[in-house]
């Protein structure tokens, strides 16, 4: 059966010429192929023995640098609340402490409400009927405030000093 498929092809003049052509285009791909091979060896030999040059340094120093900023980035978005420019509330209240943990709803804060003892409150939390916690970040609470945001930050004493420290050790 395949000597009757392949029969025609071998004894027929236009059989004959198309092999011809296939065979043509074969070798020369070939000789293309061979021609091109001692090139590309070449080029790839080249390249592995190339020494580094110093204009790849600065690109793995910028690479390093901007790994480095990873952690200040705010990889999901930035909060549309910017507590810079939000005032700061006029409600009798005072913040005593702040617990930041991730995630940010198991943070918690203290806050003394008109000279009351501290509750701790959450994200969420309604200290007041038209006050809720909103936002806690490390040093202070954004506060909503009847649908206004307001900030109550924590409030550090500035530090002073009474001279130089004594020794402890003994004799001196």
């Amino acid at each position: 059966m395949l000597e009757e498929i392949i029969a025609p092809l071998l004894s027929t003049e236009w059989g004959r010429r198309s092999g011809l052509a296939a065979i043509a285009v074969f070798s020369l791909f070939l000789v293309v192929t061979l021609i091109e091979i001692p090139f590309t060896w070449h080029s790839d030999y080249k390249s592995t023995q190339a020494p580094v040059t110093k204009a790849a340094q600065p690109v793995a120093d910028q690479t390093i640098a901007l790994i480095k900023q990873l952690p200040d980035q705010h990889l999901f978005g930035e909060s549309a609340i910017k507590t810079a420019n939000l005032p700061i509330t006029s409600l009798q209240l005072h913040l005593i402490g702040v617990v930041e943990a991730n995630p940010e709803s198991a943070s918690s804060v203290i806050i003394s409400a008109a000279g009351q003892p501290g509750k701790v409150y959450r994200t969420g939390d309604n200290l007041a009927s038209d006050v809720r916690i909103k936002t806690i970040t490390r040093d202070g609470v954004i506060l909503e405030n009847d649908g206004h945001m307001e900030k109550l930050p924590l409030s550090r004493p500035p530090l002073t000093f009474q001279g130089m420290p004594k020794s402890m050790l003994p004799g001196e």
